[in-house]
């Protein structure tokens, strides 16, 4: 059997990760038996990032990984379309991951209405007279990071800005089908219904969750996915 090494859930998520979730829904898919072992710190794992997936060949690192790793053992993630289909899928998932994903680390961690929210959740196995401490360190960390990236830079209306061109493409994909490319769920559909519907249960009133609440495409493209992607998790996100 196959152990996913993850984060554990929350705001209605069976991981606080979004890349957690998107391999959970892919185990799922390619019909593997796995488990979940959930922790706090991803101090043991490969590159100290998870999701991390434990196998008979060692541990897979990084989703992007794991996918390859699934797929290799049999895994379709894009069953019934073409090469073009696929080069489609592969920008998406690129678009989702390093833009849109980018958006829900932003407000969990540097919102501090959000931030209030998180600490219970992504640090409650911490034991409480160190839970500040570190929780503050990692905080610092991702504010480090997302000002090298340069979306910490931005006022909340320039990031809006920014992300409503990857909010309009998902939307226009969606007039005509159910899923990104297909009537059934394809690979881009495991990074951006988690993606989507974290921004959609963020916390707080921000700009980013209003313009995806707003969105009623989106938010039916949510339900969808997460009704049929999400194993045991079926609560709409608009419900946070």
């Amino acid at each position: 059997m196959l152990t996913l090494i993850t984060y554990p859930g929350g705001f209605d998520e069976p991981s606080l990760s979004p890349f957690c979730v998107k391999t959970m829904i892919q185990l799922e898919m390619s019909g593997e038996e796995w488990r979940p072992e959930y922790v706090s710190m991803p101090s043991d794992a490969p590159l100290g990032r998870l999701p991390a997936l434990r196998t008979p060949d060692g541990i897979i690192p990084e989703s992007g990984f794991i996918q390859t790793y699934l797929e290799k053992r049999g895994a379709d993630f894009y069953p019934g379309l073409s090469s073009k289909d696929r080069v489609l899928g592969h920008a998406l998932i690129r678009m989702v991951e390093e833009h849109l994903r980018v958006a829900v680390a932003h407000d969990r961690w540097l919102d501090d209405r959000c931030w209030s929210e998180l600490v219970p959740r992504a640090f409650g196995s911490v034991p409480l007279p160190m839970r500040g401490v570190v929780a503050t360190m990692v905080r610092r960390q991702v504010r480090s990071g997302l000002k090298g990236q340069g979306f910490a830079r931005m006022t909340e209306d320039q990031r809006v800005q920014c992300l409503t061109p990857d909010l309009d493409c998902l939307t226009d994909l969606l007039w005509d089908k159910p899923f990104l490319l297909a009537d059934h769920p394809t690979a881009p559909d495991t990074t951006a219904v988690p993606v989507l519907s974290m921004l959609a249960g963020l916390p707080a009133d921000t700009a980013i969750r209003r313009a995806v609440r707003g969105n009623k495409t989106l938010m039916a493209y949510i339900e969808r996915g997460r009704s049929a992607l999400y194993p045991a998790f079926t609560c709409s996100a608009a419900a946070a």
